[in-house]
């Protein structure tokens, strides 16, 4: 069975997350308008695709979690895939990071479906990959830690790009873009081989998942109590973050009248979140995983209430960038903790199936994660606008209400009720231990057993 995972394991597998963050951020938020700015694509067609595209993107993710799962290579099955989405993402980069006129719908589709199918081939196996390098509680801890703090690096490094000084400004154009490519290119080029010659693919000793369909491996889910109480978490979280983010730029733009130095602010967000993965790392040696889920969601419930607070004034920009930085500091504990703890639930799944199907955990995991952000989104569209709330400004006080109502106080209602499921948590670092050891004793890793049921208590 793995055990703690050494500093060089730990980087290695870590710095892979550096250049697909540097890939997924712009992909998903900035290259589209640049698609409608520089290719002359309509807004509205561009949504619907990229609407549709990452529908796609949430069916891909199980899928190749369950195929991931079932590969069975002497190379190993997560190094086999990140190997082989690697592959692909080159061109992909290359060709989406390239907003021009020549760039038209087919062009923007096709290259957006070939970028989310490579990205997706390397991420969802790649955070799998976790739970099977070490059992560890607090090695997951700082696994996931690590990878959170280089996607965070890779996140920051995109909008650096536009301070080189031989760039006429500090805008986001094709030129900014395409450079950014070339040192994606450059860095998954370093990262990964390293990670595949230095980081090791557990051969599988449970029970074979390839005996065993998708309609088993759903059922081993929804067996999995934790995962249930997990998956609510992660729900009530991601919509709440899903109605903040959709009307964020209207909060920003419109009720507070701010839109200068937006780069300068996020990269100061950027080195919070950085230095708070460290400090809740720290805190991780004596605090359960589940404990600093619940705080750090209480600390984001803190900063829904710090917008209202927050008024259009003088000092309206020194107190959001206080707010952004309480929010990064919390999201960063968060996001680490919660990869680590499902590695913890997926340990709690072959112990009580005898079946191990991790990739299936992280697929699912994902899944429900972009579904909740996209439903949270609709909902607080659809609340501010049953208020009347309009983006061209003149609300009046019904409309503010309303818009407030979606983006502050339903949200922090989610958030709370979010961390009082994670405070009560039924997997802590006593019965991680436990589970590791009767895993261990019954040799479910190294034979092919019937289900157990075995609890934990």
């Amino acid at each position: 069975m793995a055990g703690e995972a050494d500093g060089r394991t730990a980087v290695s597998y870590a710095l892979v997350n550096l250049p697909l963050q540097m890939i997924q951020g712009p992909a998903s938020i900035i290259l589209p308008s640049l698609y409608v700015q520089y290719a002359g694509l309509d807004m509205v067609v561009v949504g619907i695709l990229m609407t549709l595209l990452r529908l796609g993107d949430a069916v891909m993710d199980p899928a190749i979690g369950h195929l991931s799962d079932r590969t069975r290579l002497r190379f190993g099955r997560r190094r086999t895939w990140v190997a082989l989405g690697t592959v692909l993402c080159v061109p992909a980069v290359l060709l989406v990071f390239r907003p021009g006129p020549a760039t038209g719908y087919v062009y923007f589709t096709a290259s957006y479906f070939l970028l989310t199918l490579a990205w997706t081939m390397v991420e969802i196996p790649h955070t799998a990959w976790l739970s099977e390098i070490s059992h560890d509680y607090g090695a997951r801890n700082r696994l996931s830690t690590y990878r959170y703090i280089a996607g965070m690096a890779g996140t920051a490094l995109f909008p650096l790009i536009s301070f080189l000084p031989w760039l006429p400004s500090r805008a986001v154009t094709p030129e900014v873009t395409q450079l950014a490519s070339f040192v994606a290119i450059l860095l998954l080029g370093i990262a990964v081989p390293a990670a595949l010659w230095l980081v090791s693919d557990p051969p599988v000793k449970a029970t074979d998942s390839r005996s065993h369909g998708i309609r088993q491996v759903a059922r081993d889910l929804w067996a999995n109590r934790p995962l249930r109480r997990f998956i609510a978490m992660q729900s009530l979280t991601g919509v709440s973050s899903g109605m903040v983010t959709g009307l964020y730029y209207f909060y920003v733009s419109i009720y507070l009248g701010l839109s200068r130095d937006y780069t300068s602010v996020m990269l100061a967000v950027y080195t919070l979140s950085i230095v708070g993965s460290a400090l809740w790392l720290r805190i991780g040696h004596s605090v359960d995983k589940h404990r600093i889920i619940a705080l750090c969601t209480l600390f984001t419930a803190l900063t829904n209430l710090l917008m209202y607070v927050i008024t259009p004034g003088p000092d309206a920009f020194t107190s959001l960038l206080i707010m952004f930085s309480v929010a990064a500091i919390a999201t960063s504990g968060a996001i680490a903790a919660q990869i680590a703890l499902l590695a913890d639930v997926a340990d709690y799944g072959v112990l009580q199936s005898g079946r191990e199907h991790p990739g299936n955990y992280f697929a699912l995991f994902a899944f429900v994660g972009k579904a909740a952000l996209a439903v949270g989104s609709g909902i607080g569209l659809i609340v501010a606008g049953l208020f009347g709330f309009q983006v061209d400004g003149g609300n009046g006080p019904l409309a503010m209400a309303g818009f407030f109502l979606a983006i502050i106080w339903l949200p922090l209602a989610l958030n709370v009720l979010s961390a009082a499921l994670s405070w009560s948590f039924p997997l802590d670092r006593r019965r991680q231990a436990i589970i590791v050891r009767r895993i261990g004793r019954h040799h479910v890793l190294d034979s092919t057993p019937e289900s157990s049921g075995n609890g934990v208590t």
